[in-house]
């Protein structure tokens, strides 16, 4: 990276948010959901509506952390790493670091971005009404959905670990 002081402590606060990032995701889908669905009674079971209801009720407390502090540090995320390619794109043959490697970390963070908007919003919906909008009919899948949930989260562990360590190694040339 460059002398820069701005765009290294940018690319640094960025490296920070893409682990914080990774960790959130790890501990959603591998502990809060799991957390959630133990002894969850299967469809037809004379629990499952009540338990399905209950999921429900606790899932908006697990996703307005992730819209209220994770999507902002992604944004920033993604505008941090797009600031830091520029400024070492602009630096020419001075750079000590490739452009691209940051590109590619602000492309990591626009992607979870997107993944977050355009597939795991309409799952926290579909959670979300569990409680109470729902029909009895549509909770037989609660399980599945938390679990699809889980599933499609883990691209937001993966991208942003592998637009930190680019960036790291960047940083660290």
């Amino acid at each position: 990276m460059s002398g820069n002081i701005i765009a290294r402590s940018v690319a640094g606060t960025c490296i920070t948010f893409s682990f914080i990032l990774a960790g959130n995701a790890i501990t959603q889908s591998f502990m809060t959901v799991p957390a959630l669905l133990v002894d969850f009674p299967a469809p037809g079971s004379k629990d499952h509506i009540s338990r399905a209801r209950l999921l429900g009720r606790q899932w908006p407390l697990c996703w307005t952390v992730g819209n209220q502090f994770f999507r902002p540090i992604s944004t920033l995320g993604f505008l941090g790493y797009a600031y830091a390619a520029f400024s070492v794109y602009t630096e020419g043959e001075r750079a000590r670091s490739d452009w691209r490697f940051f590109a590619v970390a602000a492309l990591m963070h626009l992607t979870t971005i997107l993944h977050s908007a355009l597939n795991m919003q309409p799952l926290n919906d579909k959670l979300e009404a569990f409680a109470e909008r729902a029909s009895e009919k549509d909770c037989v899948e609660a399980e599945a959905v938390a679990r699809q949930w889980a599933s499609w989260n883990l691209l937001r562990m993966v991208t942003p670990i592998i637009a930190g360590s680019l960036a790291l190694i960047q940083s660290v040339l």
